[in-house]
């Protein structure tokens, strides 16, 4: 089905009511192996595959006797004497450049101007191009690392076992010849230590004034589980105790263990088995990534993937930047009247307008878009390496077996307590809305006859009340009909007998100082 080019994918933000003005965006770490590895240029004009010689050192016959030298007339061969041939060699290997591409969508630039913020987006979207290169580069670096590398190997009770790994051509299943049924340890470790040295890792002057340091790369998990999460070796190998710590950052370098630097890769390669064994016993692992991509409000966006967490099988290595070397295609202008545009092959983006393309037709063909306005664009990037396994002694593979960080149970020492009532109120007790009838027995004035209180001398709750003179009425319906009248606020008066009676919701305990 053809593709049509005049629609666009927007997934630009548009304001919205109340939309804050503050735009957030995901912080996402980005790659680790950058600056790990050395790297040069791959000459222009200069093929796209090379072949090299490497110069091999050659050790001695050391077996046989020393010879005795004698003097005596007629004895021997004293200008003659035995000799033990030494060879020399070479070995040849070579190298090729390898390209991948990446591409976004195409952009309307009429539409970019209808969306807000369009420049803080967009600045966002370099960002995310970017980080995405370090992404791309590391993990060649990886997949690379585990090709070169002239040790691999499948970590086991006791033993290191040799392996062979080859991928497939999607680059997400790795045929290996065995699994490994421990986890890495550092026993395993250190029995590699010697052998590294003696393949050159310390150069060929050993420094002998200080101790033998190499490069072992894993995650953050394991480089805690080699020390402290093995209580046996806790006491012996000192990983906290790392008084040069602070010179050793330089390199990357976390922590320390045995002779070895340790660096943490956020990222490593994680595999679940896909299948095995097959007739030759070999096993198909899947590679499983650290991100999975998931819909978004608009477009789509990374997820943390559970699965990367969980998966059984990890790649650790023993590292050294001498290992290989990365190339990176170099270009140059070929002639004046051949104005080229000079291009970046390290993964350098950028935006282009020319020659748009849109999918393909129905017979696979390109989609010409037609930019006459030139007002459509898109970002691209172009990868061009070559990896020259210069020193592949110096790099080993440990295939692992891994789980996430094992969680121990630590109970209570009692049971839970009874879960008493809580009460974080910060308010005053409000009025009582209880309604009461308090009854009261009214004494007249014995000069006059009639009922009296003075102003302001009523009390509710030993509070005193404001009110007018209570005074001139003789008759307790008379008495009510004035009290409802200046004391409204306290409740309703009423007759009862010979009594007069309260009823309210304010006052709980009232007193009149009658006159008499």
């Amino acid at each position: 089905m053809a593709i049509p080019c005049k629609s666009f994918t927007d997934f630009l933000s548009r304001r919205s009511e109340h939309l804050d003005d503050m735009i957030i965006r995901s912080m996402h770490p980005i790659d680790t192996w950058i600056g790990h590895v050395n790297t040069g240029r791959f000459k222009a004009e200069d093929g796209v595959e090379h072949t090299f010689d490497r110069f091999e050192n050659v050790f001695p016959d050391l077996r046989g006797a020393w010879e005795d030298v004698t003097a005596a007339s007629c004895v021997g061969q004293p200008c003659d004497p035995s000799e033990t041939k030494i060879g020399l060699g070479f070995t040849r290997d070579s190298y090729k450049l390898q390209r991948k591409s990446y591409t976004t969508d195409l952009f309307c630039f009429d539409q970019i101007l209808s969306a807000d913020r369009a420049k803080q987006q967009f600045a966002h979207v370099i960002r995310v191009n970017r980080r995405a290169s370090s992404l791309i580069t590391s993990h060649r670096f990886r997949t690379e690392a585990l090709r070169i590398a002239k040790y691999k190997w499948a970590t086991a009770n006791n033993t290191l076992v040799p392996i062979t790994a080859t991928w497939d051509a999607t680059m997400t299943f790795l045929t290996v010849s065995t699994l490994p049924t421990s986890k890495l340890s550092v026993r395993h470790l250190q029995r590699r230590v010697e052998p590294q040295i003696r393949e050159g890792a310390l150069g060929e002057d050993i420094n002998r004034g200080s101790q033998p340091m190499l490069e072992f790369v894993s995650n953050m998990d394991e480089v805690w589980n080699l020390v402290e999460g093995n209580s046996e070796l806790s006491d012996h190998w000192r990983f906290n105790q790392w008084e040069d710590a602070s010179k050793y950052h330089k390199y990357g370098w976390v922590g320390k263990i045995g002779n070895y630097g340790l660096r943490a890769d956020w990222n490593p390669l994680r595999f679940n088995v896909y299948s095995g064994p097959a007739a030759n016993g070999s096993y198909v692992l899947q590679l499983v990534y650290p991100y999975e991509n998931v819909a978004a409000t608009e477009g789509i966006k990374e997820s943390v993937n559970s699965d990367f967490d969980n998966a059984p099988i990890q790649l650790d290595f023993i590292w050294h930047r001498k290992a290989m070397t990365s190339l990176v295609r170099d270009t140059t202008a070929i002639n004046p009247e051949m104005p080229f545009a000079m291009r970046d092959f390290a993964g350098r983006w950028q935006f282009v307008m020319d020659n748009l393309t849109c999918g393909t037709d129905v017979n696979g063909n390109p989609i010409a878009v037609d930019n006459a306005r030139r007002n459509k664009g898109k970002f691209i990037a172009d990868f061009s390496f070559a990896t020259q396994a210069e020193y592949p002694e110096l790099a080993e593979a440990f295939l692992t077996l891994r789980e996430p960080a094992c969680i121990v149970d630590i109970p209570t020492c009692a049971s839970l307590p009874y879960p008493y009532p809580q009460n974080y109120s910060s308010a005053n007790d409000e009025c009582t809305s209880t309604e009461s009838t308090l009854t009261f027995t009214p004494l007249k004035r014995t000069e006059t006859g009639t009922y009296e209180v003075a102003a302001s001398s009523i009390k509710c709750n030993g509070m005193q009340i404001f009110h007018d003179a209570i005074t001139g009425t003789s008759t307790l319906a008379t008495l009510v009909a004035q009290m409802n009248t200046l004391l409204a606020a306290m409740g309703t008066w009423a007759v009862s007998g010979s009594n007069i009676t309260l009823t309210t919701e304010v006052c709980t305990d009232v007193s009149i100082p009658w006159t008499v």
